[in-house]
Protein backbone atom coordinates (compact mmCIF):
# COMPACT_ATOMS: atom_id res chain seq x y z
CA UNK A 1 0.00 0.00 0.00
CA UNK A 2 1.67 3.64 -0.82
CA UNK A 3 1.14 5.95 1.47
CA UNK A 4 1.10 10.02 0.43
CA UNK A 5 2.93 13.01 2.22
CA UNK A 6 1.58 16.44 1.56
CA UNK A 7 4.70 18.69 1.38
CA UNK A 8 4.56 22.60 1.20
CA UNK A 9 5.38 24.71 -1.43
CA UNK A 10 6.25 28.46 -1.23
CA UNK A 11 4.42 30.32 -3.38
CA UNK A 12 6.24 32.54 -5.85
CA UNK A 13 4.89 35.18 -8.63
CA UNK A 14 4.40 33.58 -11.57
CA UNK A 15 2.38 33.23 -14.73
CA UNK A 16 -0.46 31.06 -13.86
CA UNK A 17 -0.04 26.87 -14.91
CA UNK A 18 -1.58 26.76 -18.47
CA UNK A 19 0.14 30.41 -19.24
CA UNK A 20 2.32 29.84 -22.65
CA UNK A 21 5.14 32.21 -23.30
CA UNK A 22 5.73 32.68 -26.81
CA UNK A 23 8.43 35.85 -26.90
CA UNK A 24 11.25 33.95 -28.09
CA UNK A 25 13.11 34.52 -31.17
CA UNK A 26 12.56 32.08 -34.06
CA UNK A 27 9.39 30.74 -33.10
CA UNK A 28 10.15 28.50 -29.67
CA UNK A 29 7.26 28.19 -27.18
CA UNK A 30 8.40 27.69 -23.32
CA UNK A 31 5.26 26.59 -21.22
CA UNK A 32 5.69 27.57 -17.16
CA UNK A 33 5.93 24.62 -15.04
CA UNK A 34 2.63 23.60 -13.37
CA UNK A 35 2.19 24.63 -9.72
CA UNK A 36 0.47 22.85 -7.23
CA UNK A 37 -0.28 24.70 -3.56
CA UNK A 38 -0.93 21.37 -2.12
CA UNK A 39 1.12 18.69 -3.96
CA UNK A 40 1.21 15.40 -2.37
CA UNK A 41 4.24 13.19 -3.23
CA UNK A 42 4.48 9.52 -2.87
CA UNK A 43 6.92 8.00 -0.10
CA UNK A 44 8.33 5.95 -3.24
CA UNK A 45 8.85 9.45 -4.96
CA UNK A 46 10.53 10.78 -1.52
CA UNK A 47 12.49 7.61 -0.65
CA UNK A 48 14.09 8.21 -4.06
CA UNK A 49 14.84 11.97 -4.03
CA UNK A 50 16.30 11.17 -0.44
CA UNK A 51 18.37 8.19 -2.25
CA UNK A 52 20.04 11.11 -5.22
CA UNK A 53 20.53 13.46 -2.29
CA UNK A 54 22.40 10.71 -0.50
CA UNK A 55 24.23 9.47 -3.47
CA UNK A 56 25.12 13.74 -4.29
CA UNK A 57 26.30 14.43 -0.91
CA UNK A 58 28.58 10.88 -1.27
CA UNK A 59 29.92 12.30 -4.30
CA UNK A 60 30.79 15.56 -3.25
CA UNK A 61 32.71 13.72 0.06
CA UNK A 62 34.42 12.08 -2.69
CA UNK A 63 35.18 14.86 -4.71
CA UNK A 64 36.31 16.48 -1.24
CA UNK A 65 38.79 13.64 -0.65
CA UNK A 66 40.49 14.01 -3.88
CA UNK A 67 40.51 17.47 -4.40
CA UNK A 68 43.82 18.52 -2.50
CA UNK A 69 42.61 21.10 0.07
CA UNK A 70 38.90 20.29 -0.28
CA UNK A 71 37.73 19.48 3.02
CA UNK A 72 37.97 22.74 3.88
CA UNK A 73 35.74 23.61 1.05
CA UNK A 74 31.87 24.47 0.47
CA UNK A 75 30.42 23.17 -2.48
CA UNK A 76 30.71 26.09 -4.91
CA UNK A 77 34.45 26.39 -3.71
CA UNK A 78 34.91 22.92 -4.53
CA UNK A 79 33.89 22.78 -7.81
CA UNK A 80 35.59 25.52 -8.39
CA UNK A 81 38.83 24.29 -6.82
CA UNK A 82 38.14 21.11 -8.62
CA UNK A 83 38.07 22.90 -12.26
CA UNK A 84 41.46 24.53 -11.23
CA UNK A 85 42.96 21.23 -10.54
CA UNK A 86 41.48 19.37 -13.65
CA UNK A 87 43.63 22.14 -15.75
CA UNK A 88 46.56 21.91 -13.48
CA UNK A 89 46.58 17.98 -13.99
CA UNK A 90 46.24 18.88 -17.75
CA UNK A 91 49.31 20.95 -17.42
CA UNK A 92 51.35 18.53 -15.84
CA UNK A 93 50.35 15.67 -18.18
CA UNK A 94 51.00 18.06 -21.28
CA UNK A 95 54.92 18.58 -19.76
CA UNK A 96 55.48 15.14 -19.10
CA UNK A 97 54.31 14.15 -22.49
CA UNK A 98 56.90 17.02 -24.00
CA UNK A 99 59.82 15.87 -21.64
CA UNK A 100 58.71 11.93 -22.75
CA UNK A 101 59.31 12.91 -26.25
CA UNK A 102 62.48 15.00 -25.38
CA UNK A 103 64.59 11.96 -23.67
CA UNK A 104 63.15 9.34 -26.33
CA UNK A 105 64.88 11.49 -28.90
CA UNK A 106 67.43 11.88 -26.82
CA UNK A 107 67.80 8.02 -26.28
CA UNK A 108 67.76 7.86 -29.97
CA UNK A 109 70.46 9.74 -30.57
CA UNK A 110 72.71 7.82 -28.34
CA UNK A 111 71.99 4.87 -29.89
CA UNK A 112 72.70 5.99 -33.18
CA UNK A 113 76.15 7.97 -31.71
CA UNK A 114 77.33 4.46 -30.14
CA UNK A 115 75.93 2.19 -32.69
CA UNK A 116 73.22 1.09 -30.89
Amino acid sequence: MEKTVATSHTKRSSPSPSTTVTARPGGFTRRTRQRLSNATTSVSESDVEDDDEEAVEEKIETLQTIVPGGTALEVDELFEETASYILALQCQIKAIKVLTSFLERCDQNDDMKFGG
